[in-house]
């Protein structure tokens, strides 16, 4: 029975111990205020192609494959990442709660 309750007690534990050691912030490169959250990855590979083409850029485009803007250092909770992009969901602040997909390079440690 004891041996039981010190299980549960891990197991309700450990998630707490492995999420402050992987905490994690957004960061882009650049002066800007906020990083850009995509909705997706077919969002982010859209906007990327939007901004190597000058004369179909749209300001208003460009927003529609965002999810949100979050200032620089938000920390954020990484629910997926692969070699080119992470899939996160900010964890506080005035984006909280929002979720899509950064480029991997802006998903740094604290």
């Amino acid at each position: 029975m004891r041996s039981m309750r010190m299980m549960l007690a891990y197991l309700l534990v450990a998630p707490l111990i492995v999420t402050a050691a992987d905490a994690k912030v957004l960061r882009s490169k650049g002066k800007s205020p906020t990083v850009l959250v995509f909705k997706d990855d077919e969002a982010l590979s859209r906007s990327i192609r939007l901004v190597a083409t000058p004369t179909l850029y749209s300001e208003s485009v460009m927003e529609s494959f965002l999810a949100c803007k979050p200032p620089q250092g938000s920390k954020v909770e990484v629910l997926s990442s692969g070699r080119r992009t992470a899939v996160v969901r900010i964890v506080e602040g005035t984006a909280n709660g929002c979720q899509g997909t950064v480029p991997i390079g802006n998903v740094r440690d604290k």
